[in-house]
């Protein structure tokens, strides 16, 4: 090896071991997934993308951090119950969040009884844990979180992060609804939140998501004319003409 060579092997092997002292939470995250799951009148369950802190952390500070809600399909909640998100299963959650390949996981458990709600956060990114408590209004709360975050840019006002796609599984049983058009990034998560908000968060499971037309399996205690009557009260659908629960998104 000539001098110039053990020269430069020296150099990195040097920078090598600067590299591996800096501290990890140094790397900014450019993409955050966010589990979050609220208790109320002693009912605990997963909130939607629409929730106050969601909504308020993609309103805050723009940057080019995404922000990623779970799409909450079936492979979500098999793989994820809101019992274990509760109890601070780390192991669950982490293992839950693989299919999403975000730089940063957080996981919100807001205890809505109170006065003021109360947010338990738990915070992962490059392999680091870190805890912390936030309460107060929403938009306090999500001050808060984002400054104890100082590697974690933060959101665009516009972005809502373009929802994956869904594997083919079996249909889970209920009845079958089709929704045509959602081809804005976000329309997704926007009739997922509705159908959730409108019919409950555990009668509605994604089935399919593809080329912008979504398939969801709902779970509804009545015939299929009042669920067709339940979905058309809300102004975003329109029915197709001979349809049986197939809709445009407007």
């Amino acid at each position: 090896m000539t001098k110039s060579e053990s020269s430069r092997l020296k150099w990195k092997q040097t920078l090598a071991m600067l590299l591996l002292l800096l501290p990890l939470k140094g790397v900014a995250a450019e993409s955050m997934l966010v589990w979050l799951a609220e208790e109320r009148a002693g009912v605990r369950d997963f909130a939607t993308a629409s929730h106050p802190l969601i909504q308020g952390l993609r309103a805050s500070a723009p940057t080019s951090l995404a922000v990623l809600s779970p799409l909450m399909d079936l492979a979500d909640q098999q793989a994820l119950s809101v019992d274990a998100l509760w109890r601070g299963a780390d192991e669950v959650v982490l293992s839950a969040s693989t299919r999403y390949a975000a730089d940063a996981v957080v996981v919100g458990r807001v205890d809505a009884g109170g006065a003021t709600p109360f947010t338990e956060w738990v915070v992962w990114q490059d392999g680091q844990r870190q805890l912390l408590s936030t309460q107060g209004d929403w938009q306090e709360q999500v001050d808060e979180l984002l400054a104890s975050l100082p590697q974690i840019s933060t959101i665009d006002p516009n972005a809502i992060a373009a929802p994956l796609s869904l594997p083919g599984q079996m249909t889970p049983p209920g009845y079958l609804v089709t929704v045509y058009r959602l081809n804005q990034a976000g329309d997704y998560l926007r009739v997922m939140d509705l159908f959730r908000e409108h019919l409950g968060s555990q009668a509605v499971i994604p089935v399919s998501f593809n080329a912008g037309t979504l398939r969801v399996s709902i779970d509804y205690d009545g015939a299929v004319s009042a669920l067709q009557r339940d979905l058309l009260s809300t102004s975003q659908l329109t029915e197709l003409p001979d349809g049986q629960l197939e809709f445009f998104w407007n």
